[in-house]
């Protein structure tokens, strides 16, 4: 399942605890993959692209709410950083799409052989598309093509802006970076 890659470098920010942010800053700490069966590009580490306003509303929303993320959120922060998308598996190219398409009728054809019920999307929760993407990068691996350094995709959320608009307030692109080399630097957003 080769895709092709167009590397570029994007900013991409990423909402966590300031404890956290500042000591990745510092160097002391780095970021930890997330690693949920419900998480939309599969495992690795997320950033909104170009983003940093619904990064900060996302760290905002899980110190409200604890639930949305493993980590304990006090003090919401934003990092920035500097992602080369490398070999990209982007879910913004159509070139791409038969990837998808191939890894879930792969993952179907093994539930149906189990006789599993195949997991299902829900609103805020992406298991199916969680386990096709990394069913992806386990095929990748297992025919020796290498992994992807990135994911990305976008994804319609929140309310329509207007009446009758098909554009809503909290559509963004997500980058998802499972090859920590990918990102180049880190730094403090200052336009917050």
């Amino acid at each position: 399942m080769k895709s092709f890659s167009f590397p570029q470098f994007v900013f991409g920010y990423h909402g966590c605890d300031r404890a956290v942010g500042e000591a990745v800053l510092l160097g002391k700490d780095t970021l930890r993959f997330s690693k949920n069966e419900y998480d939309w590009l599969g495992s690795g580490i997320y950033f909104f692209e170009n983003a940093p306003l619904r990064a900060l509303e996302w760290a905002r929303a899980c110190a409200e709410n604890p639930k949305l993320t493993k980590g304990r959120i006090t003090d919401p922060f934003v990092l920035g950083a500097i992602i080369d998308l490398g070999h990209c598996l982007n879910l913004t190219d159509m070139a791409q799409m038969e990837i998808l398409r191939t890894a879930y009728e792969l993952v179907k054809e093994s539930f149906e052989r189990t006789g599993q019920p195949l997991p299902e999307n829900t609103e805020g929760n992406r298991k199916l598309d969680c386990l096709v993407i990394n069913a992806i990068m386990n095929l990748n691996q297992l025919r020796k093509y290498g992994d992807f350094d990135t994911v990305r995709g976008a994804f319609i959320e929140g309310k329509i802006v207007y009446p009758g608009a098909q554009i809503s307030d909290k559509t963004h692109i997500q980058v998802c970076v499972r090859n920590p080399d990918s990102i180049h630097g880190f730094f403090y957003p200052t336009d917050l």
